[in-house]
């Protein structure tokens, strides 16, 4: 889906956005989070005044292949970040082909959740691939300007050993008890010495998973509470029932919508907010880092912000923080002594705390779950747009 930008589209800068999963519909952003129509559990739509195509051209992408109303042929699946990234780079491909407008533009690749590896993989891949046009000279160079990621996964080995950390939460939410605690704790480094092993044998990695996942969100998943967000609470066994987007199903499996889309029933499934199917098949993917992808980016003078609602547990902020500030980049030092200092928008004085230096920001966000732009619209659309336009966050 694509939004052209309610600003200067002649001018303003051309998005992709991904959400994670993996193997779930962007069409959920885009009808949930930073897209420019809402959908109501009465069916009906509002105009969301903070979509991301206010001073953007956005596309919301569907991928891997099968997510969505997406299709292809079983040898089309995905199971890597090097199948993401190159599909992606190719989509874009035929895209500026057809819409040369937009091949001058500065782009940024942002995304959600499994986006913190998607987006630096894609975004590297398309780095790589510009600086090897001269062996295709039929491809479009693509002027890759930033990369943005909210609540991502994309140095495993980092973010799990502060799983335990948002047991002490800012909300004084009660998730866990002394001796839950003390066992995590205890896990910790058997989770990570698992996932180092699995970068080097990939073998590893469905065991690593499968022991972090276990022992280092499991616990929470008995709290009673969203791990999405801890400020809600929800004792659904499918977490994803937390946020009752059943309307969204409802709405863009109705025939007017399919017959509006395109969709071709024949070929296409019915519309899930995520494909299970799809998922599986990154089973060795999920433990793999992607930060050196992004520290590859960093040094290449592409712009970089990590921002993570502190509500979420999943991929809770002080992990992301913790990552970002451990990446090995050449301003390391100078982004680990800068302030830490207030984010502030026109219509939310403390809206939570930013970190930068150079080409390379992190930003917590206040009252927030996983989903930054849903829960704090006003906060995402001022962060984003600043990000785009090169401002000072």
């Amino acid at each position: 889906m694509v939004h052209a930008s309610e600003s200067e589209p002649q001018k303003d800068p051309l998005v992709l956005w991904l959400t994670g999963g993996p193997g779930c519909s962007s069409m959920m952003a885009l009808l949930t989070e930073n897209g420019p129509c809402h959908v109501h559990p009465d069916l009906s739509t509002q105009i969301n005044p903070y979509s991301w195509n206010g001073q953007a051209n956005v596309i919301w992408l569907d991928q891997p292949t099968g997510v969505g109303f997406s299709y292809g042929s079983s040898v089309d699946y995905d199971s890597s970040e090097l199948n993401i990234a190159e599909n992606i780079y190719w989509f874009l491909q035929e895209f500026l082909k057809k819409h040369p407008d937009f091949s001058d533009r500065e782009f940024f690749v942002t995304g959600e959740s499994y986006g913190g590896h998607y987006v630096p993989a894609t975004a590297s891949y398309i780095l790589k691939a510009n600086m090897l046009r001269h062996l295709n000279p039929d491809t479009v160079y693509i002027n890759l300007a930033g990369i943005a990621v909210g609540n991502g996964l994309t140095d495993p080995a980092e973010q799990y050993q502060h799983s335990v950390d948002m047991a002490f939460n800012s909300y004084n939410v009660s998730l866990l008890n002394e001796k839950a605690i003390e066992d995590m704790r205890m896990a910790q480094p058997v989770c990570r010495e698992l996932i180092l092993k699995c970068q080097k044998e990939q073998q590893m990695c469905a065991d690593a998973m499968e022991f972090c996942f276990e022992t280092l969100e499991g616990p929470y998943f008995q709290s009673g509470r969203n791990p999405y967000d801890i400020r809600e609470p929800c004792a659904e066994e499918n977490v994803m029932n937390c946020f009752h987007f059943e309307h969204i199903v409802e709405y863009l499996n109705m025939p007017a919508i399919l017959a509006e889309l395109g969709v071709d029933e024949h070929k296409s499934k019915p519309w899930q907010e995520c494909d299970g199917t799809v998922g599986a098949e990154f089973v060795l993917d999920e433990m793999l880092s992607s930060a050196e992808d992004v520290k590859l980016l960093l040094d290449a003078g592409v712009r970089v912000l990590i921002y993570a609602g502190d509500a979420d547990l999943m991929c809770n902020w002080v992990g992301n923080q913790a990552w970002v500030m451990a990446l090995d980049w050449s301003g390391k030092e100078n982004f680990t002594n800068a302030p830490n200092r207030p984010l502030v928008t026109s219509d939310v004085p403390d809206a939570g705390r930013v970190r930068a230096f150079e080409n390379l920001a992190f930003i917590r966000v206040f009252n927030s779950g996983h989903m930054v732009p849903m829960d704090q619209p006003a906060v995402s659309f001022a962060m984003i747009n600043k990000f785009f336009h090169d401002q000072d966050l």
